[in-house]
């Protein structure tokens, strides 16, 4: 079966790291807060597509890979892409009847409350608000999730000769 296959765990660990180098590259300032969260959105699009392979321990890991390497507080993103995965899950049957519009806007509220989230976390540890500019990547990562998908689609598709995520009617 083409599902269990372990190409689409090596398929699926590439694409994270592809989307973890794109959320350590430098900015300016200005950018920086436009920039969409790569690595949420990948692992939205993969416990999307294979939700029977991928589910919240793999997205806690993914969390945890970006902990380290962006050298930011240990869990923290590992516990909000947790919590944000629970929530995709729970919507995955329904999502996949979505348009890839009406999915462009269920990624935008994970993306917001996950930026809620991490943000919270830091206001525990220290006051820095910024809080205007915390629901940018949120609209960043929303006008992103349809590139991805069709992306990954593509590339998905012709790697093993599936039948696509069809964006809706």
């Amino acid at each position: 079966m083409v599902q269990d296959s372990p190409s689409v765990y090596v398929w699926s660990a590439l694409t994270i790291l592809v989307a973890i180098l794109l959320q350590m590259l430098p900015l300016s300032a200005a950018a920086a807060h436009w920039r969409p969260q790569f690595v949420l959105l990948t692992v939205c699009y993969w416990l999307f597509r294979r939700p029977l392979l991928h589910g919240i321990g793999f997205a806690w890991l993914c969390g945890l890979a970006l902990d380290f390497v962006i050298g930011d507080l240990i869990g923290r993103h590992a516990l909000v892409f947790a919590i944000c995965a629970c929530i995709l899950l729970l919507l995955q049957q329904r999502m996949r009847h979505f348009r890839l519009v009406h999915q462009a806007i269920l990624v935008l509220l994970l993306v917001a409350l996950s930026q809620c989230l991490v943000y919270a976390l830091t206001l525990i540890l220290r006051f820095d608000w910024q809080g205007a500019v915390r629901l940018a990547p949120a609209i960043s990562s929303m006008l992103f999730w349809p590139v991805l998908v069709v992306v990954l689609n593509r590339l998905h598709w012709t790697r093993w000769g599936e039948e696509e995520i069809s964006p809706g009617p």
